[in-house]
């Protein structure tokens, strides 16, 4: 037992005899299966103790616990033996005696330490969804409480009634009866480098954090430990990064948005992209950051369906719901062999980089001769490859020559009209339509007997389409993001938002604003036509890669939104704040291609004044049909599958 509790705190005879707020770690002797409460809650009983454990333990002497929760597998899922780790648990007395009580709304995070499957497993705790990183002194305090209820379980079952069916009485140290009680059949270490990882397998990893970014409610994290794997994605050398460099021609992008573009993890086939799903992403959107190191448990590998490289994958245990599998290791925990290990490989590629990045990131970790041979003639043809390019940039570069008197005429950049090759959209087989084919789909003609026709005010279809941004809503970014009350958590006395505040309880942020675009060529004579589009929620964060945060006091994500935007549209928010004509195209303003949806809302002639949505009104679809034979539908337009990519 060590000599002091870790800071903050108390021992459970402490909590016992006082109300408030508490931190504990103790052992479980005690718990009873989850149940329905009398309300609508489920709940899980406990008692844990962190002294006296040995046989004869009185558990009722411990400090018995009731955690209560909606969500059912919100509850811890603790076993007797457990060690579990609680934060901010409120004792105060329940039906009399004090009690360890957790409310629904409360926020009581926890880890429960476990006896290992084997001598080889990670043996990573598990934790709630959103709990902070364990420190050195909680992990050393909850593995010692383990050993003492290992040991103490083992004592218990050499009791006189075993003996006397033969077993033979011994006078084992604690430590050979901590050996006895985890003498199972060993599992399988699933510890794997990533040279070593093979498609449907499941492996434990040991990785150094390169990148990462979320999508809805997954979270996506490009990790290494400096090992090749022939399988992977091949990030490119500098190369790559000097192209990528050319294609902002136009010269809107900020440096820090150039940088942030060009790769920072190794070169080569040594980064596996791993996609966490809840409790996973919650735990990972927390606690883990670039940079870092971190230990993958259980990671399912498997073969990308485009393109057939390796990627890892961390599902929901749904023996275990809670349960998560990430451990993010602090710098004073990072003396784990696998951990050393993998910052020696950094150390040595790093250093070896600087003189010979290309060659390294190739050869780094295999002796493959015909590999190396392999690799050799691909330099070369990228070489010959870059040699061209650099040609042709110099040609297009060179001024052309002009006779004597002749004047010059200023002209549109081709270049321009060129999709904006940084923003990419799903189903990339699928054709582009103009906004004037969209506008005016001839699916939306029904024909019916007795020559009755009419138009549809709208269908749920989708398109892929090429367009500019010419305007956006609300005029200033820093209102992009809004708040809002989720539905669990809102009552019936807080449902009008104009009362939210970023103050208000339970408060959370949502992407939501406006783009009016147009085609991307409009021809001299032709209308322009143009379309807004709504851009919010999980389609929001997709198209920036950025949850939503109040970014008027958030001005960390308040600058990457407005690299982003400046990707998206150029110039225009400058234009826009100096009282220049947004609506003419400039040359920074080039077009991307983009996946929109279409649908429909109520239509604000056919409803009550009273009961109208302003926000719906004030974005409503420029176009020729609206307010036309409506049939008390709005016809609207959204942002999906679209993404802004720095690299």
């Amino acid at each position: 037992m060590p000599a002091s509790f870790p800071p903050r705190f108390v021992s459970v005879d402490t909590a016992k005899r006082s109300q408030g707020y508490h931190n504990l770690i103790g052992v479980v002797v005690d718990c009873l299966p989850k149940s329905r409460s009398q309300g609508s809650s489920y709940v899980t009983t406990f008692t844990i103790k962190d002294s006296d454990l040995g046989p004869g333990n009185q558990a009722w002497k411990g400090l018995k616990i009731k955690y209560f929760n909606d969500d059912e597998h919100r509850l811890p899922d603790v076993k007797v033996n457990d060690v579990i780790l609680l934060r901010r648990l409120r004792v105060r007395p329940f039906h009399g005696p004090l009690h360890g009580v957790v409310g629904n709304t409360d926020n009581v995070s926890w880890a429960i330490f476990r006896q290992p499957d084997g001598p080889e497993s990670l043996g990573m705790p598990v934790c709630s969804p959103g709990s902070k990183a364990l420190t050195v002194e909680e992990q050393t305090y909850a593995h010692t409480l383990l050993e003492a209820a290992i040991y103490s379980r083992s004592t218990v079952s050499a009791t006189p009634s075993s003996r006397r069916k033969g077993h033979a009485e011994s006078s084992s140290t604690p430590s050979e009866s901590v050996r006895q009680a985890t003498a199972k059949p060993k599992k399988k270490d699933r510890f794997s480098l990533v040279k070593d990882l093979s498609v449907n397998t499941f492996a434990d990893l040991a990785v150094h954090v390169v990148k990462m970014w979320y999508q809805d409610d997954r979270v996506h994290l490009y990790v290494t430990d400096y090992t090749v794997n022939k399988s992977l994605f091949d990030y490119g050398d500098k190369s790559d990064e000097d192209e990528g460099a050319a294609d902002d021609g136009l010269g809107f992008l900020t440096r820090p948005t150039r940088e942030k573009r060009a790769w920072q993890g190794p070169k080569g086939r040594m980064t596996l992209q791993v996609t966490l799903w809840d409790p996973h992403s919650y735990y990972a959107r927390e606690n883990v950051h670039e940079d870092g190191y971190i230990l993958l448990r259980n990671v399912h590998v498997k073969a990308d369906k485009m393109n057939g490289l390796l990627e890892g994958v961390m599902h929901t245990d749904h023996k275990y719901p809670e349960k998560v599998d990430v451990r993010v290791l602090e710098d004073n925990q990072q003396d784990d062999p696998r951990i050393v290990e993998l910052k020696t490989r950094k150390r040595e590629y790093w250093k070896q980089n600087r003189t010979n990045k290309r060659e390294l990131a190739e050869d780094f970790g295999d002796g493959d001769e015909g590999g190396s041979k392999k690799n050799a003639k691909k330099r070369r043809k990228d070489q010959q490859r870059q040699k061209r390019q650099q040609e042709q940039r110099k040609q297009q570069n060179k001024p052309p020559q002009r006779e004597e008197g002749q004047t010059e005429i200023p002209g549109t950049v081709n270049k321009s009209n060129r999709p904006n090759p940084h923003i990419q959209a799903k189903d990339p087989a699928r054709g582009c339509r103009k906004l004037s084919e969209i506008l005016l789909n001839d699916s939306h003609d029904i024909s019916l007997p007795d020559n009755i026709q009419y138009r549809l005010p709208f269908q749920c279809v989708k398109y892929r389409t090429t367009v500019r941004v010419v305007d956006f809503f609300p005029p200033n970014i820093a209102d992009f993001a809004v708040p809002y009350i989720p539905k669990s958590s809102s009552s019936s006395s807080s449902d009008d938002e104009d009362d939210i505040t970023s103050e208000t309880p339970g408060i959370r942020w949502e992407w939501r604003f406006c783009l009016l675009v147009e085609d991307a060529q409009i021809l001299p004579g032709q209308p322009r036509d143009r379309v807004k589009l709504f851009v919010s929620g999980s389609d929001a964060e997709f198209l920036l890669k950025l949850d939503a945060v109040n970014l008027r006091k958030n001005k960390e994500t308040f600058i990457r939104l407005q690299e982003k935007l400046c990707i998206l549209w150029g110039d225009l928010e400058e234009r826009k704040s100096s009282g220049m004509d947004t609506q003419q195209k400039g040359p920074s303003q080039l077009p991307f291609t983009c996946c929109v949806k279409e649908w429909g809302v109520r239509c604000a002639c056919r409803t009550n004044a009273s009961s109208q949505d302003d926000s719906d009104r004030e974005c409503a679809v420029v176009g020729p049909e609206h307010n036309r034979e409506c049939l008390g539908w709005e016809r609207r337009f959204a942002l999906f599958g679209t993404t802004i990519n720095e690299e």
